[in-house]
């Protein structure tokens, strides 16, 4: 991965330095979050700063390198295009349903 620290900071900033899945900031998990590919690299995607997304280490380790490579497959939800209450309902007890 070869993005700038220029870049880096941007994107921090873009997701006003909280996680762009599920909204951890820079403060509860005590320091930077990490940048990650939506599209990963090794299917396709590229360094450029519509492909970059501010993630906590949890949500960076659930989606891993997925990509779905089928149309049968579930794809991605990307936070920095649909809302996540497109995607998700939140229950009582504070989990995220599908």
């Amino acid at each position: 991965m070869t993005i700038t620290a220029e870049t880096r900071e941007w994107v921090r900033q873009r997701a006003n330095y909280a996680c762009e899945f599920c909204g951890v900031t820079e403060t509860d998990a005590g320091g930077e979050l990490t940048i990650d590919h939506f599209r990963p690299i090794t299917k396709g995607g590229d360094d450029g700063p519509e492909n970059l997304l501010y993630r906590c280490h949890r949500c960076n380790q659930y989606k891993l390198d997925y990509w779905s490579s089928h149309h049968d497959e579930p794809s991605l939800w990307n936070p920095r295009r649909e809302p996540a209450a497109q995607h998700f309902l939140p229950l009582d007890d504070g989990t995220l349903h599908p």
